[in-house]
Parts: structure tokens; C-alpha cells; sequence
């Protein structure tokens, strides 16, 4: 007679055995190191987590803290800590996070030398984007045991976050000498060469990357990160077809995934088709109110000339930004950029931009800063952030966008121009709101 193993159990099993998608944003859903989300696998199992719904994991969450409050142990709030890491990643909830990193520093208070729970410490350190703590800690768990990939792969991705590409490029390239074919190794490649502007070279890593994780056996969200990584590709490269495409993909592999639900919102915008896109983004938004969606969401009801609606929208927005504020600020980039984006609030704009160029020193940190330096007046201090914004080569639109304006500011008009074409020719809707202001800035500037 076969034996059915409870549902429970299958989950638990799966999550305590999994290897999980590290955010950088975190990215939320918004802007990060190759435009706006993307996650990195660990290096070690490339497993899924089992639990595809939030009604799984929340009540998992329920049973893991009625035991730990009988008894506390190292390996329940190790599974603790995967359970609200996994949520957080669902929901983009700052306090899923903060309560992730307070059960891993339960269990390693209580389990010191026990490298499973200190690499999970590590993760979730990189999950609130404490990435210099985190690198730290996972670069300690990899020197005393060179088996600890997964530590290693969060010691890179901290690095990048951090703005060190050589150092995370070496530990890429000592992950890919032990798991040349690993997803999770191919996918970070194609981000250091998004950032390097070598798309063509990261549209290939991530097709690879793709390829592999379909052979391997991985299931759900995890499976989908790699279709969303390419429709993020196609999307940043103008390929708003193949973007929605890839992001399809995504779907029908883990249905209602808030990465690559709002990556076809974003892309059916930019393909012209924004009443489907609002119809997306209010279901998301509902489900999940994270500052990315909401300020996609009040663009597409400006667009749409559904005042009431926008500010609504942006009512909830920043309520929302109070509640982030009040955990591990892992919204302050998006928060940035929506404020400067909409002349509001310049000064908390600059506060939270040059807070993170402090915590991140990486591409986009800059050209955060870059925007809302220019925005608040502040044009050379601004022109310093964007040349470092574009120091590795890379092709955003976005950053493109800001540095040329800054550059017309500045008195260099011809560079200006060069850069405001180049962006609305490698990706001519790459915002609603901004790209219009671009072409509206570039036919000035030549006139």
C-alpha cells in the first residue's frame, strides 16, 4: 500500500532542503542591478521551495512559531527565517524581512559554529540589504569551509550590490570553474555583463540560464525567475514583444509571481496597451502593494486621465513609504526615484538617495543620486553622480535619460543630446512617464 505524506510535510521538507532566490531588491520589484528586478539564485542545489502559495507559507509561519514558543531550537527558526524570507519574496513586505533576520540571529545565538544557520543569517543580511554585513559573514563562512557555495554566491552578489564588479566577476568566476552549467552561475554572469553593457552576451547567459533550469528540475517560482530575467533583458533592450513573451513564460510556470506580473504590466505599457496593463496592476497591487506596482499603477491612471484614481494611488503609495521607512528601509532607491520622478518631496528624495550611495555604491545607487541631485538644483553634485552612474559601460535607459539631461543642465547640450538618443533608441518606451519627457527634452535641445 503506498503511504501518502501529508502536504505539510512535502512543503516543510522542501523548504528546509531548498536553495532560494536571493532579491536584491529587492527589489521589490523595482530598479536594481539590471534595471528594475532581478534575483539571484544561491550556487549549491537549485532547488524550489515547494511552498507556490502565500496561504502555504503563512500557515507554516503559524505552526513554526506555536513550536518555537514551546521550544525554541536552532533548525525551527532556521526554517523560520526560509519561511518569512519566502514571504517576503512573494509579498515584498519589509516586516517579513525584519522578521527573518531576527530568527536567524536567534539561531546562531543559539548554534554559534552551525554554517547552515549563519549562511542563512548571510541570506537574510542580503535580504534587507545590509549587503556589507552580509558579504562579510558569508565571506567568513566560505573561508572556513570552501563547500559552502551558497555562502561564497551571497559573498559575490553582496560585492555587486556594493559596487565591487571585479570582486564579485572573481567569485563568479571561481562558482562557474565548480558549476559551469548551473542557472544560478550563468544568471549572475549576465548581470555583471548588463552592467558592463554587453546585453547581447547577457541575453545569451540568460537564455542559457533558462535552458538549464528547465533540465534540472526545478518548479514554480524558482523555475520562473529565469524567464523573468530574460523578459527583463528584452524589455531593457526595447524588445517589448519578446519581453512580453518571456514574461508569459514566467506565468504559466508560477501563476500570479509578482516579479514577472508586473514585468508584463511594464511591458504592455511600453507595447502601447495600458488598459490591459492597469487591469494587471491593480489585481497586483491589491495582492501586493509595493512602491514599484503603486507608482506604475498611478503613472498608467495619469496616462489614462483617471485623476482620481492616480491620486488615490498615490495616497496608498505613501502610506506605504511610512510603513517601509519604519523597517529596514529596503524601499529607499524606489522611494528615490518615485519622489523625483514626481517633483514631490525633493528633500526626503536627496536624504534617501544619498543614504543608500552611502550603503551601495553601486551604478544605480549613483544614478539614483544623479536624479535627485538634479532635481533638487543641484547640478554639478549631480553631474559627478551620473558619470559614475555610467562608468561600466551601462545601457539603461533610464540612467541614459538622467545623465543627458544633467549634461544639457551642465552646459554640454551636444552630450546631452547624444545620450537622450541613445536612450529613446535602445528602448523608446522604458517609462510612461519619463520617456515622453525625454523625447520632449531631446526636440528642445535640438532646436
Amino acid at each position: 500500500m503506498k503511504t501518502m505524506v501529508p502536504k505539510f510535510a512535502l512543503i516543510t521538507a522542501a523548504i528546509i532542503a531548498a536553495t532560494y532566490l536571493v532579491s536584491a531588491n529587492s527589489e521589490g520589484v523595482a530598479r536594481t542591478s539590471v534595471g528594475t528586478t532581478v534575483n539571484t539564485a544561491t550556487a549549491t542545489s537549485d532547488s524550489s521551495t515547494g511552498a507556490s502559495t502565500l496561504d502555504d507559507i503563512d500557515r507554516l509561519i503559524r505552526d513554526t512559531d506555536a513550536q518555537i514558543a514551546k521550544m525554541p531550537t536552532s533548525s525551527s527558526l532556521d526554517l523560520l527565517a526560509k519561511l518569512l524570507l519566502s514571504r517576503g519574496r512573494i509579498t515584498g513586505d519589509a516586516a517579513s524581512y525584519a522578521n527573518a533576520e531576527t530568527a536567524a540571529r536567534r539561531s546562531s545565538a543559539i548554534a554559534p559554529r552551525n554554517l547552515e544557520a549563519q549562511s542563512i543569517h548571510a541570506e537574510v543580511l542580503y535580504s534587507n540589504h545590509e549587503f556589507r554585513e552580509a558579504g562579510e559573514l558569508a565571506g567568513k563562512i566560505a573561508a572556513s569551509d570552501p563547500t559552502q557555495l551558497g555562502a561564497l554566491a551571497i559573498r559575490g552578489d553582496s560585492l555587486r550590490e556594493l559596487g565591487d564588479y571585479a570582486g564579485a566577476s572573481s567569485i563568479v568566476g571561481q562558482l562557474e570553474k565548480v558549476a559551469p552549467t548551473s542557472p544560478s552561475v550563468l544568471v549572475r554572469r549576465a548581470r555583471l555583463q548588463v552592467l558592463k553593457g554587453d546585453t547581447t552576451l547577457a541575453a545569451d547567459s540568460a537564455r542559457r540560464a533558462e535552458k538549464a533550469a528547465q533540465s534540472s528540475g526545478l518548479l514554480g517560482p524558482t523555475i520562473s525567475f529565469y524567464s523573468s530575467f530574460r523578459g527583463q533583458i528584452a524589455f531593457d533592450t526595447g524588445d517589448y514583444p519578446g519581453a512580453l513573451t518571456h514574461y508569459r513564460d514566467a506565468l504559466e510556470i508560477a501563476e500570479n509571481d509578482r516579479v514577472a506580473t508586473f514585468g508584463m504590466a511594464r511591458a504592455l505599457v511600453a507595447d502601447g496597451k495600458a488598459a490591459e496593463a492597469k487591469d494587471i496592476l491593480r489585481t497586483l497591487t491589491d495582492r501586493y502593494p509595493d512602491p514599484a506596482s503603486l507608482a506604475l499603477l498611478e503613472d498608467v491612471y495619469a496616462a489614462t486621465g483617471e485623476q482620481t484614481s492616480a491620486r488615490q494611488t498615490r495616497e496608498l503609495l505613501q502610506a506605504i513609504a511610512g510603513i517601509a521607512r519604519s523597517n529596514q528601509q529596503i524601499y529607499n532607491r524606489e522611494l528615490a526615484m518615485y519622489y523625483a520622478n514626481h517633483d514631490l518631496r525633493l528633500d526626503e528624495s536627496l536624504r534617501l538617495a544619498r543614504a543608500e550611495v552611502q550603503n551601495r555604491k553601486d551604478v544605480y545607487a549613483y544614478d539614483t543620486l544623479a536624479w535627485a541631485e538634479y532635481k533638487s538644483g543641484n547640478v554639478t553634485a549631480a553631474s559627478s553622480a551620473a558619470k559614475q552612474a555610467l562608468a561600466t559601460g551601462l545601457r539603461d535607459a533610464s540612467v541614459l535619460y538622467h545623465a543627458g539631461l544633467i549634461a544639457i543642465a551642465s552646459g554640454d547640450s551636444p552630450a546631452g543630446v547624444n545620450l537622450l538618443t541613445d536612450a529613446l533608441t535602445l528602448n523608446p518606451s522604458f517609462d510612461i512617464k519619463q520617456a515622453s519627457l525625454a523625447r520632449a527634452a531631446l526636440a528642445k535641445a535640438r532646436s
